[in-house]
């Protein structure tokens, strides 16, 4: 077995686990079938490019990160995280500051 080819499906249970989908709900995702799912996974079987694309969509993952070693993996969800949280911390100090806003300028008679 390829080096990429266990990379690649393992990836794809990892992502999987993850989700808590089955094997057999993410064949039926993907469109393939169930001992097709399990070979990619554990390395005896390396996807199609339209089925890369296949898995991405359903596992919510960019196809390149299927092709990611373990570190890669770890060290772009923590990034992926902190971007998350950086959004979020970002919208509500938008939000906040719109609202002191309107109340200041409500307050002077401004608006």
């Amino acid at each position: 077995m390829a080096y990429l080819q266990k990379r690649v499906g393992g990836n794809i249970k990892l992502a999987r686990t993850r989700l808590r989908f089955t094997q057999q709900h993410l064949a039926e995702l993907v469109g393939l079938s169930l001992s097709s799912i399990r070979e990619i996974e554990k390395g005896a079987r390396f996807p199609t490019a339209e089925n890369l694309e296949r898995f991405s969509m359903a596992l919510g993952l960019r196809p390149y990160k299927l092709f990611y070693d373990k570190e890669q993996v770890e060290l772009y969800d923590k990034y992926d995280r902190i971007a998350d949280y950086y959004c979020e911390l970002n919208q509500k100090i938008n939000e906040i500051l719109n609202e002191t806003t309107t109340k200041y300028l409500k307050a002077s008679g401004a608006i």
